[in-house]
């Protein structure tokens, strides 16, 4: 890394340091050529064992977090909470009328204007700056004419969630700063807020990872965590654990017992001298990756992560049978190797029904998340008592060619949207990818065309 970006971590480092954080001896932070600012091991010290146990890689006291906590009381959590100042950074019609999230967004942004006078001054420097757009935004903030790479994909249809909730949030919260003339309300820009959410959702946990349960006990106890606030209805930044990139195959430890006022991010693999460490953020597919970290895993023999979100509702209206109602659609996925080959890591974690003897899954099928089929093949027996109640092999067999054709109507529904003439001409793409954005993009959709057509010919179905 150059000189500029060195002496903003090593000021992130000594910041830690001196408010109980801790970077092991044996770990430095570096700029590698894919992943950028890393973790890893230094190329002086011997390698590091595996151990169910784990190395440790960075202590994180609460008292450096940032989160929707600290807008209640206007700075750190102090080790001893009964002396906390009561004193929210905002007004009360802005605390009581807006979501957690949000105030944690803006509180952020607070910090970010503060300049130095803020205490997480030189952790709001190491992070990627408002200014340089390109080395923060998610897809929900590319521009358009990069977002049009993604378009007929499950991507897409996200982006245009977010780019919605997030400018309603941040009308709604910038009108109530207005309205009570709150001291540089026109400073909490559209262009903040942006990157604030990108900050939150690229680099933050869940309170219930960082936190110990005796930590979130006492903070209901002292008034902070508020009735009413459950304990992941925000998220926490948490300055030099953030650094670690992501391996969906490695094992990792959070430890919060050990020390309650803080969290340890422990490695339990070998690692060699300049091996990267890396973190987990769990089984995410590539579409989740995608639009929550802006980058995807490359296909391999060893490791897939290309998945279609499919929604249960969007199934039952493909096939007329049924829908409706205001509950939140459950997510599924349709893969593009088996859901039980060993390279299906992702789609292994959301396995719920194993294969056993009264249980097997239909050779059309193994592409499919297996709860999905379940629940397909309940909603289609639940319309007819006597299959319901008594089912034949003919009954089963019957009910499995449903389930086949109302995936297939919704696969081929997706797969024509995927083959947009804007983007698409004669099964090539027409869009010739001109920037790093674009090319991801492709890439992405490339992947998902794929998806859907080993899907639709495991099936029977045409391309």
């Amino acid at each position: 890394m150059n000189s500029a970006d060195g002496a903003r971590f090593q000021n992130l480092l000594a910041w830690g340091r001196q408010h109980g954080a801790a970077l092991n001896d044996s770990v430095e932070v570096y700029k590698d050529d894919r992943t950028g600012y890393s973790l890893r091991i230094k190329p002086s010290v011997p390698a590091v064992p595996a151990s169910d146990d784990g190395f440790s890689v960075v202590t994180c006291p609460a008292s450096v977090t940032l989160s929707y906590l600290n807008a209640l009381i206007d700075g750190p959590l102090l080790s001893d909470l009964s002396t906390v100042s009561f004193s929210p950074s905002f007004p009360p019609s802005f605390i009581s009328s807006l979501p957690p999230h949000v105030i944690g967004r803006f509180y952020l942004i607070q910090q970010y204007l503060l300049g130095p006078a803020s205490f997480w001054h030189p952790y709001i420097r190491a992070l990627p700056q408002p200014e340089h757009l390109s080395s923060w935004a998610l897809p929900a903030f590319w521009p358009e004419e990069d977002i049009d790479f993604l378009e007929g994909t499950n991507a897409e249809v996200a982006v245009r969630e977010v780019q919605t909730n997030v400018k309603g949030e941040f009308k709604r919260a910038r009108k109530i700063l207005k309205e009570v003339e709150f001291p540089g309300w026109q400073d909490y820009s559209r262009l903040l807020y942006n990157w604030a959410f990108c900050m939150f959702t690229s680099r933050s946990f869940r309170p219930t990872t960082v936190f110990s349960e005796k930590l979130r006990r006492d903070l209901r106890e002292q008034g902070v965590l508020q009735e009413g606030v459950r304990d992941d209805d925000f998220s926490v930044l948490m300055p030099v654990m953030d650094i670690g990139n992501h391996d969906m195959r490695i094992k990792v430890k959070w430890d919060t017992e050990t020390e309650e006022r803080a969290c340890r991010f422990l490695s339990r693999d070998g690692m060699r001298p300049k091996e990267q460490i890396f973190n987990n953020y769990g089984m995410k597919t590539n579409s989740e990756l995608l639009l929550g970290y802006g980058f995807i895993v490359p296909e391999t023999e060893e490791l897939h992560n290309d998945y279609v979100h499919v929604r249960m509702r969007q199934l039952e209206g493909a096939n007329e049978a049924g829908g409706g109602g205001d509950e939140k659609p459950k997510d599924f996925l349709i893969s593009l190797r088996p859901m039980r080959d060993s390279s299906s890591l992702a789609g292994l974690s959301r396995l719920r029904l194993r294969a056993q003897e009264d249980f097997q899954v239909s050779p059309a099928l193994v592409h499919v998340e297996d709860s999905l089929v379940w629940d397909l093949i309940v909603s289609q027996a639940e319309h007819d008592e006597e299959i319901f109640a008594w089912p034949t092999a003919a009954d089963v067999a019957l009910l499995v060619e449903r389930v086949k054709m109302a995936l297939l109507a919704k696969m081929g529904y997706d797969y024509e949207r995927i083959l947009d003439p804007e983007v698409y001409e004669d099964g090539e793409l027409a869009l010739i990818p001109a920037n790093s954005n674009q090319e991801l993009a492709s890439a992405y959709r490339a992947q998902c065309k794929k998806v859907l057509e080993t899907a639709i010919r495991s099936m029977g179905g045409r391309i």
